[in-house]
């Protein structure tokens, strides 16, 4: 097992290094986009950032790690408050960030009323990655920062369905816990989402034993249902999509 995770931190490191060189060349080539609702989601309705400014500000959309969560800025005022209240959802290449400000879970709000990464899960929901402000610290910043740009932010956590590599640092991502989007914001215009549990792994994983018994060899449960357990189990299985 020693071995294995010695591989496995050899494969992150030259995955961080090939991703982080190649960073300001993909934050200039892709656009940022906006969909107002998870139906809009679901179909596809992607709106360009930049529309959102109506030509009153010339900066382009930057997003920026702080407090647990991800906060977009454009610089325009008006923008900016539709992107904090009324924005469902953001993506950046194949990156992508649900707002949480009106998720609720048991009718309660998520620690995060920013944005969130998320991961396409099966074939139209989405798996939120939240900070849990209960436990641990923040995940760390890694990388370079590109000033005045969109950034493929280096907190983010890439997954490669072709091999056992995370980029993550699984101890801060302990502090992180998976939220499911299935469904449209009811009339008040908030999300119920499932949370991602012991119960909800038993089910998922009730046809594979092995994987099963993988995710519970942790044995706290605070860190079996953690983000950094629950992900790579998850794209193990291929219901995680690659981002």
């Amino acid at each position: 097992m020693k071995q294995n995770q010695k591989q496995n931190m050899t494969a992150v490191k030259a995955l961080v290094i090939t991703l982080l060189c190649a960073m300001p060349l993909m934050s200039r080539a892709l656009e940022a986009k906006y969909c107002m609702s998870y139906a809009d989601y679901v179909a596809g309705k992607w709106k360009s950032i930049d529309d959102l400014a109506e030509g009153r500000t010339l900066r382009m959309p930057q997003i920026k790690y702080a407090d647990g969560e991800f906060k977009v800025r454009t610089g325009d005022k008006l923008a900016d408050k539709i992107l904090k209240k009324d924005v469902f959802a953001i993506k950046y290449g194949k990156q992508l960030y649900v707002n949480c400000r009106n998720l609720r879970y048991n009718e309660v709000g998520l620690d995060v009323s920013g944005y969130s990464q998320a991961y396409e899960f099966g074939d139209h929901m989405l798996c939120v990655a939240a900070y849990h402000i209960n436990t641990g610290a923040l995940l760390l910043s890694v990388g370079a920062d590109v000033a005045s740009i969109f950034t493929d932010t280096p907190m983010s956590i890439a997954l490669r369905s072709t091999s056992d590599v995370i980029w993550f640092n699984r101890d801060k991502l302990n502090s992180f816990r998976c939220y499911l989007i299935d469904s449209d914001a009811n009339a008040k215009g908030r999300y119920e989402v499932i949370r991602i549990d012991d119960n909800f792994m038993d089910t998922i994983l009730d046809d594979d034993a092995p994987l099963l018994a993988r995710y519970k060899a942790v044995s706290r449960k605070g860190e079996r249902i953690s983000a950094a357990n629950v992900l790579p189990v998850l794209m193990e299985k291929g219901l995680i999509k690659e981002n």
